[in-house]
């Protein structure tokens, strides 16, 4: 290679002298060591550095000609070369940016290399990725992006599908931690989901009940689909997840001991499911042929059915069901053994969970034995109750017949200095069909209360009172429509109650310590 003193004004003007056009060309600096431009045949004139470190000979690129001046170029190349002096290579920050991967190639490279070969679901995960990641940052490096930028996509989606949005967030968080381990993201990069708040999720707790389950089956029963109707009722009947079952073979029976073998279920382990006499009966009429080792045939020669979401949504359309899916059957399973005392172990058997925390849910629905519990801790602390503080027997209520004077009904007298001493109660209707039979003054006088406090009542009920003039028009022999009773506002209790100081039918004495 040529060796001159480079100068500025020779800089622009030193001709490309590479043999065949095609070898490169530096003219080395006379003055410093090691600093030198190189020419390139298109003309374009770089400033380089050449630099031995860790026993590999390396070539730096300083900057264009027309970017830096000589002195410029010449400081850079000094610095250069005291770092390679210190064993400290001045490329390794150019070196770990070229390097650098764009979110792309990552996320690529994590379907290939992690995503097929341990998740069922890649191809849920491959689709997320493309569809609300890729759609958004397709080229940019994985180095240059921050939480934000991962908290806008994951707001977005949130506000369709917040459970979704979430689970992107773990397939993401999954993807980087990955990216590290494979070399694609850099070691010291930040978790880029830290920090970012997950939508609130609740466990679903939908199944079929007892109600429900009559409607659900004569509807079943009238699938025209009979290998789609068969694996419904063994879901409903076995409580398998719908994939294990579609993939069951007749080979996997063992008819003597009653039980399925499955080989692979989604928590990674085999499972021996039983078989209840129910399911046998079952299987026993359903058709089987030579060309098809699937319990549940598809349409294909050889192959079981893809799936059972079609005729599922057919049957609750058919039976008026709504908010059902086609895993709630094995919900169902589940919460009716919870609901018939069976213990949380044995469920978590049937049901084949790994996780007991999976299982623990299922104690919602052990209603009847948190009832009975709840029963007994209510009995032993009536048990320790003063008798005058013991809630009183259920009201009966008032009738409106009860306070309408009649010609034997004798005059109901308080005694002297009496107190609110007595609970009336009312239902609505009656209370209604009173107040428009009798001036409300009369009623409040019949009970010892105040016509006052006999109104507030009415109007918290939302029950109309006869206006000014009414009662006149009634003597006068006029025919007056009483206002129409409209619809009980919501909340409102099944009885009314107000205290009164003269006993009537349907009341309750209030004890001596209470009044007082």
């Amino acid at each position: 290679m040529p060796r001159l003193k480079l100068r500025q004004d020779i800089v622009r003007t030193v001709p490309y002298r590479g043999p065949g056009g095609k070898a490169q060309c530096v003219y080395w600096d006379e003055s410093l060591e090691s600093f030198g431009l190189r020419v390139h045949p298109s003309g374009r004139r770089v400033y380089v550095c050449a630099y031995r470190i860790n026993r590999r000979k390396r070539l730096a690129t300083l900057g264009r000609a027309d970017a830096l001046t000589l002195d410029q170029a010449r400081k850079k190349a000094m610095t250069y070369l005291a770092k390679a002096a210190n064993q400290e290579d001045p490329q390794n920050k150019v070196d770990a940016h070229r390097e650098l991967k764009a979110i792309d190639e990552l996320c690529e490279a994590y379907i290939e290399g992690h995503a097929k070969k341990k998740k069922k679901t890649w191809k849920n995960d491959e689709s997320s990725l493309k569809r609300y990641v890729l759609s958004k940052l397709s080229g940019r490096l994985v180095a240059s992006l921050v939480t934000a930028d991962i908290e806008a996509i994951h707001s977005e989606l949130g506000v369709a599908h917040p459970y979704g949005a979430n689970n992107l967030l773990k397939v993401i968080r999954k993807m980087f931690n990955w990216g590290k381990v494979a070399g694609l993201v850099p070691r010291d990069f930040p978790n880029i989901v830290s920090g970012i708040v997950r939508f609130p999720e609740r466990s679903r707790k939908r199944f079929i009940t007892t109600v429900e389950m009559p409607r659900f089956l004569q509807a079943l029963e009238q699938e025209d689909n009979d290998y789609a109707r068969h694996g419904i009722w063994l879901l409903l009947l076995m409580g398998l997840r719908c994939k294990e079952l579609l993939k069951a073979k007749w080979d996997d029976i063992d008819w003597d001991m009653g039980t399925l073998f499955i080989g692979l279920t989604k928590n990674g382990e085999p499972l021996l499911a039983p078989i209840s006499d129910a399911a046998m009966e079952r299987l026993r009429i359903i058709p089987r042929t030579s060309e098809n080792p699937y319990i549940i045939c598809g349409k294909l020669r050889g192959k079981h059915l893809s799936g059972l979401g079609e005729p599922f949504r057919r049957t609750l359309k058919r039976a008026g069901l709504v908010n059902l899916r086609i895993h709630d059957l094995r919900r169902t399973v589940g919460s009716w053994l919870a609901q018939d005392g069976q213990s949380l172990h044995l469920i978590g058997d049937v049901l084949n969970h790994r996780d007991p925390k999976t299982t623990a849910g299922y104690a919602y629905f052990q209603t009847q034995q948190r009832r009975e519990a709840l029963t007994g801790h209510g009995n032993r602390v009536l048990a320790l109750t003063p008798t005058h503080l013991r809630m009183p027997a259920a009201p009966t209520g008032i009738s409106a017949s009860t306070l309408l004077p009649t010609a034997e009904a004798e005059p109901v007298i308080a005694t002297e200095n009496s107190t609110a001493r007595y609970r009336h109660y009312f239902r609505r209707d009656d209370l209604y069909r009173l107040v428009w039979t009798s001036p409300v003054s009369e009623i409040a006088e019949r009970l010892g209360v105040s016509d006052v406090g006999l109104a507030k009542l009415c109007r918290r009920a939302e029950i109309p009172l006869p206006g000014r003039g009414y009662w006149q028009r009634c003597e006068a022999g006029q025919a007056v429509e009483p206002t129409p009773l409209r619809e009980a506002p919501k909340g409102l209790a099944e009885w009314l109650r107000i205290r009164g100081s003269k006993p009537a039918a349907g009341t309750q004495m209030i004890p001596m310590a209470e009044a007082a």
